[in-house]
């Protein structure tokens, strides 16, 4: 492997990983998720208890980074510290398979936005793949090439990204007619004429804000890689802090620039809001801004896609030793490899399936049309196990310190992801057939130890698996739809 640089980030690359990860997708396709789940009045009451949640969770985040700054990595770390490596394994596998299910929805997030410009692109569904390859394989390079180049590069389209947004802010502050927002609190959807209960408008829209904080802790997973170890807890906050208020006003404000029913109805929601404010060029300028941030949030999630596998191997593991594997750069080759490989097969599939480049258009199956949707809810779901098993840590670490406030903080973090995940019940069950997959990774583990597979595992892993043929059983008949 040669000698490794490993400590190559800085406190600005840091903040930009964690804005890079969290403002993606989600908040440009924001107005179109939530209104399709609820009003406007709700979704800001959904951001009051999710921004309430994530806070908690951000403080234990920063308190276990100056507290436990031996525990490099985080979230396998934090799970393993709690409950042991079995139990750690899964955090790191449930987030593993997060950031893959991320990667896939902004992959094809990316032709859907330009088949706007290149009409091809919705046309042949094989050019759209090709696409989507040539961009997963391009930031794979970047990536390879070092952390420290993928780190800069990230910056850089992380300023880029985040300047459309601050345009729409302002546009939507001068634009902004209440009338078009109707009651903000009435139980029927403005974007539909669904009647829908206050509740279920709130719950609605929470897979669409967890989604939209993922990477909250990504300065956590790549610590590793920190210059200073307490820029990992400061970036964490600043970025909380700057995103949310970004999220709260591009959410709510939009809704009173342009009709729900058409923002809902967008390709690029944030696009056509511009357009309807000041026309063609506030539509391009959205367009090209969602593209930065996209591709920018990829190459963010593609590296701590990486990470994971990598932390969780050489530290407890609970991986493979061939996970360990880094080449001159600091880069998990391996890791990045096989998570690349992965997602191409992923990525191949859903191509196979669908009839055209887009993979939402109207005339694919409904589960393809609802894809994007399914995808992002699935990717909360899994990442629910490593969120609790960090906030359980924290609440331990605090009850040692005699650290009061840290306890509430805790309790208030645990409360709201167990919330989150009774809300999103279904998306649960369906990450159940995904970590029974982690069986295979649990065989070469033994296997490397000349150990006979535990007792425990075995029964686990039957378990899960009799769960995931139910749910598949389940969804085959059309019981469970996503």
């Amino acid at each position: 492997m040669g000698k490794t640089d490993i400590k190559v980030l800085g406190f600005l690359p840091l903040l930009a990983l964690v804005m890079g990860s969290i403002i993606g997708a989600g908040i440009f396709n924001s107005p179109a998720d939530l209104g399709s789940q609820a009003n406007p009045g709700w979704i800001f009451v959904a951001w009051v208890i999710t921004g309430t949640g994530i806070f908690a969770m951000v403080k234990i985040f920063q308190y276990l980074s100056t507290q436990r700054p031996e525990l490099v990595g985080g979230i396998y770390t934090y799970a393993h510290e709690v409950a042991g490596e079995f139990v750690g394994f899964n955090s790191a596998y449930g987030y593993w398979w997060s950031s893959l299910l991320t990667n896939l929805a902004y992959l094809f997030a990316i032709p859907k936005i330009l088949a706007n410009y290149i009409p091809l692109l919705k046309e042949n569904k094989w050019i759209a793949f090709m696409l989507a390859s040539i961009l997963l394989w391009g930031c794979y390079i970047l990536i390879r090439a070092g952390i420290r180049t993928a780190g800069m590069t990230n910056m850089v389209i992380t300023v880029l990204k985040v300047m459309p947004l601050i345009f729409v802010i302002g546009v939507t502050i001068f634009m902004f007619k209440p009338s078009l927002m109707g009651d903000p609190f009435s139980m029927t959807l403005a974007a539909s004429g669904d009647k829908v209960a206050f509740w279920k408008q709130i719950h609605g829209s929470f897979g669409v804000m967890v989604f939209a904080f993922l990477g909250i802790e990504s300065a956590v997973v790549i610590s590793g890689k920190a210059k200073n170890f307490r820029d990992v807890g400061r970036v964490t906050f600043l970025g909380f802090i700057i995103v949310l208020v970004i999220y709260v006003l591009v959410s709510t404000l939009t809704m009173g620039v342009a009709p729900a029913s058409e923002i809902v109805r967008a390709s690029s929601p944030l696009g056509a809001v511009l357009g309807y404010a000041i026309g063609d060029f506030g539509r391009h300028f959205l367009n090209f801004g969602f593209l930065f941030s996209v591709m920018g949030a990829l190459l963010s999630w593609l590296m701590l896609t990486a990470e994971i596998p990598y932390i969780s191997a050489i530290k407890g593991g609970s991986f493979p030793r061939v996970f360990t594997k880094i080449n001159r750069r600091a880069t998990p080759v391996f890791s990045l490899t096989l998570s690349n490989l992965i997602t191409q097969v992923l990525l191949f599939l859903l191509y196979v399936f669908s009839e055209t480049g887009d993979i939402s258009a109207s005339g694919n199956a409904p589960l393809l049309q609802n894809l994007y949707f399914a995808a992002i809810s699935l990717t909360v779901a899994c990442i629910l196990l490593p969120y609790l098993f960090s906030s359980i840590l924290g609440i331990k670490q605090a009850i040692q310190g005699k650290d009061t406030v840290i306890v509430i903080y805790a309790v208030i973090s645990i409360s709201f992801l167990l919330w989150v995940f009774i809300s999103m019940i279904k998306y649960v069950a369906a990450a159940v057939v995904i970590y029974s997959t982690g069986v295979i990774f649990r065989f070469f583990v033994y296997k490397e130890r000349r150990e006979t597979f535990p007792l425990k595992e075995a029964i686990f892993y039957m378990l899960i698996l009799i769960i995931s043929v139910i749910v598949a059983y389940f969804v085959v008949k059309g019981k469970i739809q996503f």
